[in-house]
């Protein structure tokens, strides 16, 4: 049977080149639900002080080749 999650450690600045670069972004099932700018910089906050945040859910881009 194929693996479909895995677990990855990024670090924040690896997160936000991948989210950048398009190689990661967010699947369309989280789309409707948009946060508000202060809550994504509270979450980018917690991390970047290592707090626990749970489970962030990322989809690879199937387009870019060597991923």
């Amino acid at each position: 049977m194929a693996t479909l999650f895995k677990d990855v450690k990024y670090n924040l600045q690896g997160l936000i080149n991948d989210i950048d670069m398009g190689t990661i972004g967010l699947p369309d099932i989280q789309r409707p639900f948009v946060w508000a700018d202060t809550k994504v910089r509270q979450l980018f906050d917690s991390l970047y002080k290592g707090y626990p945040v749970g489970y962030l859910l990322f989809w690879e881009n199937a387009n870019i080749n060597g991923v």
